[in-house]
C-alpha cells in the first residue's frame, strides 16, 4: 500500500503554505490541514451531474481532516474566496459563501503515520469515495481493492473493513451533501482563525528545499530591495516564464520578473534598481535575472508595442558596468516582448507582492501577442539548424496558442504536440523533450527539422 502525505508533494504544485493542525473540539476531533495554491496551472475532472469540475489552480485551496477513530482522509478542493466556476450552473448555494467546494474526495486509509518533518501522512487503501455539491457519488478503485486482496497483498479483514468504511462514508457524508458542507464549512473556519492568531506554515522537505534555492532567495530578495527603492511607487511585482510553469531548471532557465511602477521613475532610481539586479544576478541561477520595470498606465488598457522604464539581462552586465549613466538615459523605448511577457503573466503568472494581476494588467490582444513572437520564430527554417530542441518545441508553444488559445510551456508544448501533430514528426519532437528534461545534446536530421519548421511555420500563418 502507498504512503501518501498530506502536504501533497507528489501532486506537483510549484509553492503552496501548508498549515497542519490538531483541533479537540465538539465539532470535530482530529487533525486538519490546509493547502493554498499561490500559483500554478487550473485543473479540471469531468463529472456527470456537476460537469467539469476545478481541482487545482491559483487561489483554490484543499482542507484536509483525518478524524479520530475512522480509517478516512476527507479533501475538501475549494474554488477561489467567493466564486465558483461558471460552468457550474447548478451549483447549489453553500453554507458559507467565503467556502465554496469544488468537489469531495475520500481516501480510506489502512492508518496514519509521520514522516520526518512531522507531516502527516496515510497509508492508502486504494478505495476512495468522490461526490460534489451537486449530488455526484462515486465509489473509486473498487478493482484496485480487488485485486490487492486476490494477491495477497490485503487479508479478508483488510478488504471488508474497507468496504465498511466506504460504506460509513457514504451514510456520513453523502445522504446529505449541504449538511456535510455546512460541517466542513465550520472546521474551515476554526482553522481559518488558528492562521489568523499566528498558526505557521508546517515546515517540510519541499518548503526547506525551496527556501534553500536560487530561485526563492533571489526573488524574495529582489522583492524586499524593489520595495526600499521604489517605495510608494511600486505597484507590484510578478513572476513569469518558466518559473511559473512547472519546468524551472537552475542550469538553464532564467528568472523573469515585471516590476509595475505606477509613474515613469528617474534616472537616479533607475541607478539603484540597476545596481542591486547586478549585485543579485551574482548569486542567481546559472542564466541570471531578466527584468523590466513598466509604468502601470500602458498595463490596462493595454498598449503595444509596450512603453517600458528600465530593462536588465545577463547580456547587459558589461554595458552598464563599463557605463552606467549611458545604460539608464538609453536602457527604455518600447518593447514588443512584453506582449508576450504579459499573456503568461495574466495566464499563469505568479504576485510576488503589490496588487493582484487582474487589478493591473488588461487583457493582451490576441494579434498583438502574435506579432510579438513573430520575429522569434520568422527564422525557423534556418535557426533550427544551429538550436533545434529550442525551436522544435518553441513552436509546438506557439501554434497551440494560435489554434487553442493555450499557454504551454516547452514541455507541455511538447506533450501537446504528441496529440495534435502529423506523426511523421513525433520522433524529432520527442528528442527535443528528451534533450530539454536530461540536458544533454540531442540527435536531429537536418532535413527532418527543416521541414517539421517550414510546416510549421506553414500552420502557425507566417510564411
Amino acid at each position: 500500500m502507498k504512503h501518501k502525505r498530506l502536504n501533497r508533494d507528489g501532486w506537483g504544485f510549484t509553492y503552496y503554505p501548508y498549515y497542519q493542525m490538531r483541533i479537540d473540539d465538539e465539532l470535530f476531533h482530529g487533525t486538519a490541514c490546509l493547502i493554498k495554491m499561490t500559483d500554478g496551472e487550473a485543473n479540471y475532472w469531468e463529472t456527470p451531474k456537476a460537469g467539469r469540475i476545478q481541482v487545482t489552480g491559483a487561489g483554490m485551496s484543499w482542507l484536509e481532516l483525518v478524524p479520530d477513530d475512522t480509517h478516512r482522509v476527507i479533501t475538501i478542493m475549494y474554488f477561489p474566496e467567493e466564486m465558483h466556476d461558471a460552468e457550474r450552473h447548478n451549483y447549489p448555494i453553500p453554507a458559507d459563501k467565503r467556502y465554496q467546494p469544488s468537489i469531495y474526495y475520500v481516501d480510506i486509509t489502512e492508518g496514519i503515520e509521520y514522516d520526518e518533518y512531522g507531516i502527516t501522512t496515510y497509508i492508502d487503501k486504494y478505495l476512495d469515495v468522490i461526490f460534489t455539491p451537486e449530488g455526484d457519488v462515486k465509489i473509486d478503485d473498487r478493482d484496485e481493492l480487488d485485486a490487492a486482496y486476490a494477491s495477497g497483498e490485503l487479508t479478508r479483514d483488510q478488504y471488508d473493513a474497507a468496504l465498511q468504511e466506504c460504506d460509513d462514508i457514504l451514510k456520513d457524508y453523502c445522504e446529505d451533501i449541504s449538511k456535510t458542507d455546512a460541517w466542513c464549512a465550520k472546521i474551515r473556519e476554526m482553522v481559518e482563525e488558528r492562521i489568523s492568531a499566528g498558526e505557521p506554515i508546517k515546515l517540510c522537505k519541499e518548503v526547506t528545499e525551496l527556501h534553500n534555492s536560487k530561485l526563492y532567495k533571489t526573488t524574495t530578495r529582489f522583492v524586499e530591495q524593489s520595495q526600499d527603492i521604489l517605495g510608494d511607487r511600486l505597484v507590484g511585482i510578478y513572476l513569469h516564464g518558466s518559473a511559473v510553469m512547472g519546468c524551472f531548471n537552475p542550469d538553464k532557465s532564467d528568472i523573469d520578473l515585471i516590476a509595475i511602477v505606477d509613474s515613469p521613475i528617474s534616472d537616479d532610481v533607475k541607478r539603484k534598481c540597476m545596481d542591486m539586479v547586478v549585485a543579485l544576478n551574482e548569486d542567481a541561477p546559472a542564466k541570471g535575472i531578466e527584468m523590466s520595470i513598466v509604468t502601470k498606465a500602458v498595463c490596462n488598457p493595454f498598449v503595444y508595442p509596450t512603453p517600458f522604464e528600465l530593462h536588465f539581462s545577463a547580456m547587459h552586465i558589461g554595458w552598464y558596468r563599463d557605463n552606467p549613466e549611458d545604460y539608464v538615459k538609453k536602457m527604455n523605448g518600447t518593447d514588443e516582448d512584453l506582449a508576450a511577457h504579459f499573456t503568461i503573466i495574466k495566464k499563469r503568472g505568479k504576485c510576488l507582492c503589490g496588487a493582484p494581476i487582474d487589478e493591473v494588467f488588461g487583457e493582451v490582444p490576441k494579434a498583438d501577442y502574435m506579432d510579438s513572437i513573430r520575429n522569434d520564430i520568422a527564422d525557423a527554417e534556418e535557426d533550427i539548424i544551429d538550436n533545434p530542441m529550442y525551436i522544435i518545441l518553441n513552436l509546438t508553444r506557439v501554434l497551440a496558442y494560435k489554434r487553442e488559445g493555450l499557454i504551454l510551456s516547452k514541455k507541455e508544448g511538447g506533450e501537446w504536440a504528441l496529440k495534435n501533430l502529423p506523426e511523421e514528426y513525433y520522433a524529432l519532437i520527442q528528442e527535443a523533450m528528451r534533450e530539454y528534461a536530461e540536458g544533454t545534446p540531442g540527435t536531429y536530421d537536418e532535413e527532418k527539422s527543416k521541414k517539421y519548421a517550414g510546416y510549421m511555420l506553414g500552420e502557425i500563418g507566417i510564411e
